[in-house]
């Protein structure tokens, strides 16, 4: 539990799940949730088979237990909210799998759709009657970033506001799962042995001309360039994602790098994901 009003901003998690999300320097208003809802899209069919089942779950606590000395924000109330994707398979073992990855990625255990009901509803219990001064909103959204016979890679983007903080925390973490095991995909399973150090230095070049040379802090001295944990593959090749504050200010945002299949070939191993190219 956190025991201050003002939380140390540390990398997440997430989402995208969109890749694409409009970060602010701003506190975002507080939100109204509305309870667990139906009015959700419809389930998206992809090609390959794969179906993914859009589902929302949200809670709210407004009964919050104030502090003699402490004023909350006008229409304050704790707010936790879920926009998810749930797999199916044909082999629903496998989904099951994958599934359970995707309830981790937001909950931070492994479970179902339940576990990720309990995760929403607990907000509710935060009344702060122990004296924890718990206040604070927080939302996942997940979003297909791309798929294939093979794989799917999905986004889990998360934004996390306690009040009293000068800003909301965004993150994006990507899921990418191999659909015929159900585990997650990791570098390793893409790239030949020893790959890093020259990887490294191809991207960093990727990223300045991507990017632009601002105050990076692997530019400033701060720190050395590194290739972030974050990444998204897609048949076109693997967009490297920082989190805000990983390598640059909060008004940086969460700066990609973008490597075509074309970029990637004398690194890439034989995969079934991220076929190589041809010479």
């Amino acid at each position: 539990m956190r025991k201050s009003l003002f939380i140390p901003f540390v990398s997440l998690f997430f989402v995208a799940c969109n890749t694409k999300n409009t970060m602010t320097s701003e506190a975002e208003s507080p939100k109204t949730p509305v309870k667990d809802s139906l009015a959700v899209d419809p389930p998206k069919i992809i090609s390959s088979g794969l179906i993914l089942i859009p589902f929302k779950f949200s809670d709210k606590n407004c009964d919050l237990v104030v502090p003699e000395d402490m004023e909350l924000d006008e229409g304050w109330c704790n707010s936790r909210e879920i926009n998810g994707l749930r797999v199916s398979l044909t082999d629903a073992a496998i989904a099951q799998k994958i599934n359970y990855l995707i309830c981790k990625e937001i909950s931070g255990k492994p479970g179902n759709l339940n576990t990720l009901k309990k995760f929403v509803s607990e907000i509710s219990s935060l009344n702060n009657e122990e004296g924890d001064m718990e206040y604070i909103q927080d939302e996942y959204t997940c979003s297909l970033i791309d798929s294939s016979n093979t794989y799917l890679s999905m986004g889990i983007s998360s934004y996390f506001y306690a009040m009293g903080s000068a800003h909301g925390q965004p993150g994006i973490q990507v899921l990418n799962v191999d659909l015929k095991s159900g585990k997650k995909i990791v570098l390793s399973d893409l790239f030949v042995n020893n790959y890093r150090p020259t990887l490294k230095a191809f991207a960093k070049r990727k990223f300045l001309e991507q990017n632009g040379n601002g105050d990076w802090w692997f530019i400033t001295g701060e720190q050395v360039f590194d290739l972030p944990e974050t990444f998204a593959i897609s048949r076109k090749g693997i967009t490297f994602t920082y989190q805000p504050y990983e390598i640059g200010p909060y008004a940086a945002g969460a700066p990609e790098i973008f490597l075509s299949k074309r970029d990637l070939s004398k690194w890439l191993r034989e995969n079934p994901y991220l076929i190589p190219l041809q010479n």
